[in-house]
């Protein structure tokens, strides 16, 4: 009966525990090397998302936000890889020098030395990866010897792994994107370098479109300077003409004063009155000439409150002189249900200015017996002012009648073809729009509008005042 209980007992002890052994092997074994795989396919799967995200908002993104925009997706794209300091370096052009634009880092982590230029500390290094290059190292001995002044850089201050990756606009390197860790070292797997790539190709197109925007209102800007210059000739007549009024009016109140002085000033109240007279025509020749050098002078947007009405009053006296040397009538008519509009003074100014000059060169050009000019300022539609100017010349040539407010697209002889495609883009700027009608008798009407101020706006302004 023992013998039985032996042969019975000992296969079920051996079935037991043999395979017990086995399943413990690949346990201890395996599980590791699963989780390190999974981790990193995670990281990646998860980033890729981040990086269709960061497609999707820096498409829509508009110009004035790009840079804000980039900051944010700095530290979005840190935390998501555990990273610690990220930076964007820029450079408008390949004379000009790359600079530090944009950075974000993590609270202890230190930043970038005082004053920190790279093409000073790192020359070779920033000329390397400008030329299209990537650095990519896991550890500093990762970087290539002929980056001596890199890694001397890195084990001064830098990261214990870091990617430092070309930023391309089109076909043309403008920057560069940095992405380290300080805390501990990283490796960088293909295909989260690719993703890594992408996102600065992206922070890449944003920031040109941004360049783009910014050299556009340049140009327009000095176009805006070149018009009212080369107005200046045809402005001269008009200020030789309003300067020489109260110059004459001085010149016969101390020739007045001169004779009463001679007669030993037999009249006081006279000779007082003289002397007011001229100080007040002194006084008024400045203004007109302190007026004109405003005019013509660069300076910058400054949007406040303005008088539709008396800022185009302003700009009739300004050119009245002009207008009586050519025989023309110009009339101002001024609804009081227009109030007040947001805008910058002198960019409007020089709407009106442009457009009325215009008006004044086509009747001038077309010899017309009619010689009239209607400037009418009245609401166009609710919440909108419009101001038009209404020529009797004759008319717009239907050839360019269509292209009006392009570029180097003329009626004049001596045009430049600048002035509507400036006045144009001020008025956009300002929210409005502007046109061109045919009258039904002759010459032709351009109207612009601009939205009127309202009630929150007019308190803000207020509480700046």
């Amino acid at each position: 009966m023992q013998r039985t209980r032996e042969k019975r007992f000992a296969p079920r002890y051996l079935v037991y525990s043999m395979p017990r052994v086995r399943a413990e092997i690949p346990i201890t074994s395996i599980r590791p090397r699963i989780l390190r795989g999974i981790r990193p396919r995670r990281e990646i799967q998860r980033f890729e998302l981040l990086v269709d995200e960061l497609s999707a908002v820096m498409t829509r993104t508009p110009a004035h936000a790009v840079d804000a925009e980039i900051e944010a997706w700095l530290g979005k794209i840190c935390r998501a890889l555990d990273l610690d300091r990220s930076a964007i370096y820029e450079r408008d052009s390949p004379f000009d020098p790359v600079r530090v634009t944009h950075t974000w880092k993590r609270p202890k982590i230190p930043p970038f030395p005082p004053g920190f230029n790279p093409e000073k500390y790192l020359k070779a290094t920033t000329d390397w990866v400008m030329a299209g290059n990537q650095i990519v190292f896991s550890s500093p001995n990762e970087i290539p010897p002929e980056l001596e002044d890199g890694k001397q850089f890195v084990e001064r201050y830098g990261p214990k792994a870091s990617a430092i990756i070309p930023m391309w606009a089109g076909s043309r390197v403008i920057g560069a994107a940095s992405f380290g860790k300080f805390r501990a070292a990283r490796t960088w797997p293909t295909k989260l370098l690719e993703q890594l790539i992408l996102a600065v190709r992206l922070f890449g197109s944003a920031i040109e479109r941004k360049q783009a925007e910014s050299d556009r209102r340049a140009t327009l800007a000095q176009l805006r300077i070149a018009s009212r210059r080369n107005m200046m000739s045809e402005v001269v007549a008009s200020l030789a003409h309003e300067i020489n009024q109260p110059l004459g009016a001085i010149l016969s109140n101390l020739g007045g004063l001169a004779r009463l002085l001679t007669q030993n000033n037999p009249k006081p109240e006279l000779a007082a009155e003289a002397v007011s007279n001229a100080i007040e025509d002194t006084k008024r020749a400045a203004e007109i000439v302190r007026r004109v050098r405003f005019m013509f002078k660069a300076h910058p947007e400054q949007k406040s409150a303005i008088g539709i009405g008396a800022l185009a009053e302003e700009v009739v006296n300004l050119i009245a002189g002009e207008a009586t040397l050519r025989k023309i009538i110009v009339t101002l008519e001024v609804s009081p249900a227009v109030k007040r509009v947001i805008g910058d003074r002198i960019q409007l100014q020089q709407c009106v200015m442009n457009l009325l000059m215009n008006a004044l060169d086509a009747i001038s050009e077309s010899k017309s017996e009619r010689r009239e000019v209607t400037i009418k300022v009245a609401p166009e539609k609710p919440g909108w002012a419009g101001v038009s100017v209404c020529d009797s010349g004759g008319g717009i040539d239907p050839a360019v009648a269509g292209n009006l407010f392009e570029p180097f697209v003329t009626t004049k002889n001596n045009g430049m073809g600048l002035g509507l495609l400036v006045t144009r883009s001020i008025i956009q700027n300002h929210g409005g729009r502007i046109w061109a009608t045919a009258n039904p008798d002759r010459g032709t009407t351009f109207t612009f509008t601009l939205p009127l101020l309202q009630r929150k706006q007019a308190g803000v302004s207020r509480r700046a005042i």
